[in-house]
């Protein structure tokens, strides 16, 4: 009886397991006489390559055998590392790191504040940005505590990112800008590659800020300077696909296709564990399905519009730029009658926007009081330092000081002048409100269209529709209205047209502009949202529609009213 073939390749491969497992325990064991530095040499060389997991190997081992912390803690470190893309297997040995540092006490001026950092970068490629933000404070902390600047620089980057995720751009930019100067300052010189990698990425980093801030003009400068100088630096793709994404802000179609076609295969390349990161490819899908379709090309801005769908399903990675996507996606199977396809983006689009909401407002508390308001007051102390060291300018310095006190004196009348005028246009709006309820009630009266009865009977719900703010909910319309006073939307459409000289939609972002202005007055956390986060929390769709009703209502803009506040 003949041997069955799969019986054959079965024992054959068994056998090839078995050698090469041996080789590589053998290998290993061999590489244990290497000191720590000769093995981490050694993986760099490989790093990231399978080629490399033998010194990860020989190295924890060595450190395990000689019960030396340091190097067992750097060991699951550099597991952690060529797992990070695996967030099971990176999670094991980061968390098996941290709990060997927090049993033994150990401390140094790089662990266990590196562990935290590398668990926080897990966390964050797999979009649990609450949980970065925790870690990277701590691992701030720490780095703080052993003087460690460099660390301490990259951390606050990576707190930048998450600034920018959620709308602190102001924050973010002078994040990126103070680190972009230490790095010039310390690392960053032309000769060197590696280094002027760093700060071309930093500028890139910087002029994405601007351009999400709408300060497209800003962002163009600061890319043009980073093309300049990256000539054939593996980094210069990164500037050419921003250059793209400006080009389309431009009205320049073509150039952003042909920009960032030239550049999407960079992007998409997983493997570059140093320069891949999932945003930049969301950009990239983003910015060319809306390229495509402002050339009429509907099919092709599809195709990148549903691939940003499926990198947001896989990866987790939530930010407000994939919303701009389902809303595209809505609008297309609208258009088709695709109802099936239309429910499932619209589920996806509030359920994507539920998160972001609650991310947005527990990051941006946690920076405030974690984060931003430590910087301030060690920025006070040094200021208080300063002057109590220059005793001998003390005539100098007070002239300064009555100076700005006396500049401050001036801007704080002229705030309260603005807010007087503010104060006026609002208290005004109010008044005419009330008299034209007044005189409007009059004539419905002497003249009326529908009944007094049924007149009073919806005044009364508008009433109680006032008071339970109900008014807030979005998509508010006519028959919505109607609906929930539970009336007639022809008669509540006569009654608030009579009364209040409105229409329902105006009516409504009248009442949302009026809670809205009390709330900025009243809650400083609120003044803290971007424009956008209050029109959704007030129940507007956009944040050109909250300002337009702001305006109209107020006289003035709501990102003047809050900056006015604020002053």
């Amino acid at each position: 009886m003949f041997f069955p073939f799969y019986k054959f390749l079965l024992v054959v491969s068994l056998l090839f397991t078995s050698i090469i497992n041996a080789y590589t325990n053998k290998n290993s064991d061999s590489l244990l006489n290497n000191s720590y530095k000769e093995l981490t040499d050694k993986y760099y060389k490989y790093e990231y390559l399978k080629e490399g997991l033998v010194y990860i190997k020989a190295y924890l081992e060595k450190a395990k055998l000689e019960n030396n912390t340091k190097s067992i803690l750097k060991g699951y470190h550099f597991y952690a590392d060529f797992y990070d893309t695996n967030y099971k297997q990176a999670t094991v040995y980061i968390d098996s790191a941290i709990v060997i540092a927090e049993k033994t006490n150990f401390k140094n001026k790089f662990y266990p504040a590196a562990l935290y950092g590398k668990k926080a970068y897990i966390e964050r490629i797999e979009g649990n940005f609450t949980v970065a933000l925790d870690l990277y404070l701590k691992e701030l902390k720490l780095f703080k505590k052993s003087n460690n600047n460099y660390n301490i620089n990259f951390t606050k980057y990576n707190i930048g990112l998450l600034k920018r995720d959620y709308g602190d751009f102001e924050g973010a930019k002078t994040i990126f800008k103070n680190h972009l100067k230490f790095i010039k300052k310390t690392k960053c010189k032309t000769h060197n590659k590696v280094h002027l990698s760093t700060c071309l990425g930093l500028t890139y980093e910087l002029s994405r800020t601007y351009r999400l801030n709408n300060e497209i003009d800003s962002a163009s400068i600061i890319n043009s300077e980073g093309l300049k100088i990256a000539t054939n630096n593996k980094a210069e793709y990164y500037l050419v696909f921003n250059d793209g994404i400006l080009d389309f802000y431009k009205g320049e179609y073509h150039s952003c296709i042909n920009k960032i076609s030239s550049t999407l295969s960079k992007l998409e390349n997983v493997s570059d564990r140093v320069n891949y990161e999932i945003y930049n490819l969301i950009d990239a899908y983003l910015f060319l399905g809306k390229s495509y379709e402002a050339l009429s090309k509907n099919k092709k801005a599809l195709q990148f519009y549903k691939k940003t769908d499926s990198l947001t399903v896989v990866s987790n990675y939530l930010v407000p730029e994939t919303k701009e996507v389902y809303s595209k996606l809505i609008n297309h199977y609208k258009i088709i009658n695709d109802s099936k396809n239309q429910l499932i983006s619209v589920n996806k689009l509030l359920q994507i926007d539920s998160i972001l909401d609650r991310n947005y407002k527990y990051i941006n508390n946690k920076l405030e009081y974690d984060y931003d308001r430590p910087n301030l007051i060690k920025e006070k102390e040094l200021l208080i330092r300063s002057l109590q060291n220059n005793n001998s300018d003390q005539s100098k310095t007070n002239w300064i000081l009555i100076s700005c006190l006396l500049m401050s004196l001036m801007g704080f009348s002229l705030v309260y002048y603005k807010k007087i005028i503010y104060t006026k246009r609002f208290d005004y709006n109010l008044k005419n409100n009330n008299t034209n309820s007044e005189n409007k009630i009059e004539k419905i009266i002497t003249k009326p269209i529908v009944s007094e009865e049924v007149s009073v009977k919806v005044l009364s719900a508008l009433q109680n529709f006032d008071n339970k703010k109900t008014y807030l909910k979005p998509n508010l319309n006519l028959n919505k209205v109607a609906k929930t006073l539970n009336t007639n939307s022809k008669y509540l459409s006569i009654v608030i047209n009579q009364t209040y000289n409105k229409s329902v939609v105006q009516y409504i972002n009248d009442l949302r502009i009026e809670y809205v202005i009390l709330k900025l007055k009243e809650d400083q956390k609120f003044r803290k949202y971007t424009i956008k986060a209050i029109a959704i929390e007030i129940g507007f769709n956009t944040d050109q529609a909250f300002s337009k009703a702001f305006h109209k209502k107020t006289g003035v803009f709501p990102s003047s009213f809050i900056k006015e506040l604020n002053n």
